[in-house]
């Protein structure tokens, strides 16, 4: 027995404590991990800015080359998100259209994370950089032809420098410097900054995190632990019973008050088996001890017809009694367990239960008890439920041939079928002299009857209520001393 109660530790792949030391390292690495990241995204952005102030130049130059209209150059600034200058030989200027937007999504979260200086603008930034002609970056271009380079400033700011001339002919046309510029409040130098000075701290923190993560790790486990070990132990005692020590106020503490929980159920219901089985057996004892009784006097010498009579007559009964015991258990527990493997298909129930009391009425037995049902108003939809047909209708026959027996010479048993949006409910009353209030509780024990053993089971109710929770639904009942019992059976409505 204690072989099967040892848990196989080498299935547990990830085991609580190392999913919190995990935890615990990874928030400690996060902010390095989301800086590297994010700058590998950062790492991009000035080589996508310069590639689109050089496309931007050479689209413009293109179009002074070929006398384009001015509209032509203004389409290029817009396009490609840009300030565009277009300057004479003296440095004024003859086109100037500004486009540039550096703030976009990425840098106000940048902005908001890293504490990036944001609001210069290229614009404000170039007005302090003195006139374009005497500018280092425009002599260059002068010289080459051309000029493309990103510097981080309080901004990263790309511009890209060309030198073209007007008309189609080159040695004709006026010389005009294509000055294009692009700014970004990306903060590209600030995030790598922050990345080193994270990679130096994290350094320090990360050891501190794996100690508090073994810490915490140990903190967390160690008291579930003990708790698995209790629970391992009082499952291995002979007769398990009692409850776990929780000797905590926390989550842990909680847990252990709901295994004591679980075990006092438990428990409940093993003492429920054991008085099952005690009644069972009580229950089997009598005919069989009248079997046995009948087979003794059988075997002891010859017999009288009128006594042998007698002993066939105890033995059938007994063998009856038996029969029918055992064939209603099996199917309590058949109901008990959900009816499994048995078929279910829409039943009419107010169809059936009318046909059961039609039955009742031109039974023999009950000749003198009137029954009186109030079937579902005309026009409403029928009271459909999904369900196994025989179940049901052993269901209602045993309440109404219960309510019958109750009810008495000269009683009457009523019946009322209704519904409503998603139930169908039959009630099941008899005036009868009602069930005592002590013994209201027990009404569907098992072996529980009011009626004498020579006229019931104790099973036939137990087996009414399996049945409606079978089916997803539930019985109550109710009764008053001399006012009768009503049985209310619930069951979920089909609808269409």
């Amino acid at each position: 027995m204690n072989e099967l109660l040892v848990l196989p530790r080498q299935r547990r792949r990830f085991s609580l404590r190392l999913r919190v030391m995990a935890a615990i390292v990874l928030v400690a690495l996060a902010p390095s991990m989301l800086v590297f990241a994010w700058s590998l995204v950062d790492r991009q952005v000035p080589g996508r800015m310069w590639g689109t102030v050089r496309d931007a130049a050479e689209e413009a130059k293109r179009a002074i080359e070929e006398d384009a209209p001015a509209s032509e150059l203004s389409r290029v600034a817009r396009a490609r998100k840009v300030r565009l200058r277009i300057l004479d030989e003296n440095g004024a200027a003859v086109f100037d259209v500004d486009a540039d937007s550096p703030g976009d999504a990425e840098s106000r979260v940048e902005s908001f994370v890293f504490g990036a200086k944001d609001g210069t603008t290229a614009r404000e930034f170039d007005e302090q950089l003195g006139p374009m002609l005497v500018r280092p970056d425009v002599l260059e271009a002068k010289r080459a032809g051309w000029y493309v380079a990103c510097d981080y400033l309080p901004l990263v700011l790309c511009q890209a420098i060309a030198i073209s001339r007007t008309g189609a002919s080159a040695g004709e046309g006026k010389t005009r410097i294509v000055h294009v510029q692009m700014s970004s409040w990306r903060a590209v130098q600030e995030v790598y900054v922050l990345r080193a000075h994270l990679l130096k701290l994290t350094m320090v923190i990360l050891p501190l995190a794996i100690v508090l993560a073994f810490y915490m790790g140990r903190r967390v486990v160690r008291p579930i632990e003990q708790l698995r070990q209790q629970a391992l132990a009082k499952a291995a005692a002979e007769s398990p019973k009692g409850t776990l020590l929780p000797e905590r106020h926390d989550e842990v503490g909680v847990l252990a008050d709901a295994f004591n929980a679980l075990l006092v159920a438990l428990g409940k219901k093993r003492a429920d088996n054991e008085a099952f089985v005690a009644d069972l057996v009580h229950e089997l004892k009598n005919p069989l001890a009248a079997v046995r009784a009948a087979a003794d006097t059988l075997a002891e010498s010859a017999i009288d017809p009128a006594r042998a009579e007698r002993l066939s007559r105890v033995l059938r009964d007994s063998t009856t009694k038996l029969d029918r015991l055992v064939t209603q258990f099996l199917e309590l527990a058949r109901a008990e367990a959900g009816m499994p493997n048995e078929e279910r298909s829409e039943v009419e129930l107010g169809a059936l239960v009318t046909g059961l009391v039609e039955s009742l009425r031109d039974d023999p037995r009950y000749t003198r008890v009137t029954f009186v049902s109030k079937e579902i108003e005309a026009g409403s939809p029928p009271a459909r439920v999904r369900g196994v047909v025989h179940r049901l209708d052993a269901l209602f026959r045993e309440l109404l041939e219960n309510a019958a027996s109750f009810a008495g010479d000269g009683g009457h048993v009523g019946v009322v079928i209704g519904q409503t949006s998603g139930e169908v409910i039959v009630a099941v009353h008899d005036d009868g002299p009602g069930v005592a209030a002590g013994d209201l509780p027990r009404v569907f024990d098992r072996f529980f009857t009011t009626r004498g053993s020579r006229r019931g089971t104790g099973l036939g109710l137990s087996l009414v209520k399996a049945v409606a929770e079978a089916h997803g639904g539930q019985v109550t009942v109710r009764a008053a001393a001399g006012e009768g019992t009503t049985f209310e059976v619930r069951l979920p409505r089909l609808v269409r």
